[in-house]
Formats: C-alpha cells, structure tokens, sequence
C-alpha cells in the first residue's frame, strides 16, 4: 500500500500504512516487548512531580542526548533490530536518523499531551512506526486549526513535522498494547 500525503507546505504529514508487514510488525514488537528495558520516568510541573503516563526507552549513536522535560537521554548505541530498521528508513524514505525514542502505551489511560517536538538542534522531520493496538493520533497543523486525526495502524508509518503540535490522547476504548518508535536526527553538540 503506498503512502497518503496530506496537503501542507512541507508535504507532511504523510501515512503509510503496511510500512511493515504483519509478521515483521508482529516479530518486532514481541523482540522490543522482551527485550527493551522499558523505564518509568517522572517531570516537575507547577512543583509537583508527575509520572509519565507511559514507559519510554531510547537507543542511538553514542554521545547523542536529546534532553526534554528537563531529563537527559543519552544514547549509548542501538539495539539490533532498530539498527536494521533504521537502516530500512534510510534506504526506502532516504530518511537519516541517529535517535529513537520508544513510547509504550500498556493501555487506554498510557497517553502523550500536546506538544511539539522542537527542542534545540532537533530537525523538523519524525518518522514514527506504530506497533500493537491501532490508537486515534491528532496533529494540529496551524493555530487556530481543527485537529487531523490519524489511526496509527499496527505496522504503519507517519512522517510528520515535530514542530506542529501533536498529541496521542487517552482512550475509553479497549485497546491492547502499542508501542511507538520516533526515529529522529539531533545536531551534535
């Protein structure tokens, strides 16, 4: 199936379900549901410490950091399977990452607020591969704007621009697990 570009100057957001078969999105997910150790992170917000409602790893090339919400995520290389997928990104999309940051949503309540991916030396472009559950994704492209709202399917591929607002609310419905790679590329430093 080829990808479904929505209008914009930059030519994203762009989805691309069946980025990866069934039995490879299946594979990589069981590989990164026992393999990766997941952490619980907590912010500061108005004094209070929250926790994260999720759980979030990250790999990538050693010395890379990319520090948000106030915590430094260094990078001290990538496991095996993201290695090959990142490499997978690089040759179908010409895409050059050296980052990816995990989000495993255990259920409807695991979620991600509106925010924007722009923290200093962060290049616009994320490439997300959604795994497990199909989840309501929303990106908003100008303020003002009505929200797009995306179905991230099991296997699929959204290119976006981190700069817009986006958002991954919390869901009543059942859903099973989801995991989320964002392959990203952050200047050195």
């Amino acid at each position: 199936m080829q990808p479904e570009i929505e209008p914009g100057a930059t030519g994203w957001p762009l989805y691309w379900p069946g980025f990866l078969d069934r039995p490879a999105a299946d594979r990589l997910f069981l590989r990164l549901s026992e393999e990766v150790v997941w952490q619980s992170e907590t912010f500061s917000l108005y004094g209070r410490t929250c926790r994260v409602p999720r759980l979030v790893s990250w790999f990538g090339d050693p010395g890379v950091n990319y520090r948000y919400t106030g915590s430094d995520h260094r990078c001290t290389g990538w496991h095996p399977v993201l290695e090959t997928l990142r490499r997978e990104l690089h040759e179908r999309c010409g895409l050059v990452t050296n980052l990816v940051l995990l989000n495993r949503y255990r259920h409807g309540q695991d979620s991600m607020g509106w925010h924007t991916d722009d923290e200093h030396g962060h290049q616009p472009l994320v490439a997300s591969i959604s795994l497990g559950s199909t989840r309501r994704f929303l990106t908003r492209p100008a303020a003002g704007q009505p929200s797009v709202r995306w179905d991230l399917e099991h296997g699929s591929l959204l290119l976006l621009d981190g700069r817009e607002p986006h958002a991954l609310p919390k869901t009543r419905r059942p859903v099973v697990e989801r995991i989320n790679l964002t392959f990203r590329f952050l200047e050195p430093q």
